[in-house]
């Protein structure tokens, strides 16, 4: 039976870290092994972990180099065929994810990456974040995989790499490009994997910046224009435009927001 690793890096994630044990522990029968990499934390988080100390595999707190800096010590540390990254925030949407994942790998051996859906906790409850069927360079360049819908084989690290510490976001992203460009044998799973929190640093407005340095390496300027700035940044605000025109002429409330936003810029 193919064996697991789950890797978890955390710094400071008392509110929301007890959720990853009990997600892992109510999965069903699987040879799994946890890994709890942690930066030092220093609000209980590490009153929490001692509690499940049973449970952990391998366990380090220290101070890091940032969250890619913990993530590669996971997986110096992880002894798995299969290496899984779950965030603090982050858990499994059901019982039968993991058992689900590891039927495949017994059944196709030479898979080296299988990765499913995930949701996004939103404030209207959860939203479906569709993964790529087929992972081109079209559609790596429109999108990525989430690395916590994505399982990956052990020797794919140790063949090309952990991930670049240099990045500070997007370094997942970066390592999926890394590896897809020199071909994997990769399935998409038509299921949902992970529920991830919106803690995550792919939340913040230096998102995009990192995300076109990354792209800079595997993608020319034509192919980071019309695969990504046209398609996911400039044509939705085209697309709206009748709608938002309609809104300023009608709405009171839109037409006082915009003059305002414009008071403050000049300010």
């Amino acid at each position: 039976m193919t064996k697991l690793s789950i890797i978890t890096v955390c710094y400071n994630a008392a509110a929301h870290i007890e959720t990853v044990f009990h997600s892992i522990g109510t999965q069903g029968f699987v040879d799994v092994e946890h890994i709890v990499i942690d930066g030092a934390s220093s609000d209980g988080t590490l009153d929490i972990i001692d509690r499940y100390r049973d449970s952990i595999a391998y366990f380090v707190s220290e101070p890091d180099d940032g969250v890619y800096n913990a993530m590669n010590k996971g997986i110096k540390a992880a002894t798995g065929d299969v290496l899984f990254f779950l965030n603090a925030d982050d858990r499994l949407c059901d019982r039968r994810v993991l058992s689900d994942v590891v039927d495949i790998f017994d059944c196709y051996p030479g898979l080296e990456l299988v990765y499913g859906d995930v949701l996004r906790e939103v404030p209207s409850g959860l939203r479906r974040w569709t993964q790529p069927e087929l992972p081109t360079r079209r559609e790596l360049a429109a999108t990525t995989i989430c690395h916590q819908g994505m399982f990956v084989r052990r020797d794919l690290f140790e063949r090309h790499g952990g991930f670049d510490e240099s990045f500070s976001i997007v370094s997942d992203y970066e390592w999926l490009l890394r590896v897809m460009k020199v071909g994997v044998c990769s399935t998409y799973l038509r299921r949902d994997i992970a529920i991830i929190g919106t803690r995550g640093l792919s939340h913040t407005l230096s998102y995009k910046k990192e995300r076109r340095r990354a792209m800079s390496r595997y993608f020319n300027v034509l192919e980071i224009f019309f695969w990504r700035t046209l398609s996911r940044e400039i044509m939705p605000h085209i697309l709206n435009f009748p709608g938002n025109a309609l809104r300023f002429l009608i709405s009171p409330t839109d037409r006082q927001a915009y003059f305002t936003k414009i008071r403050k810029k000049r300010s």
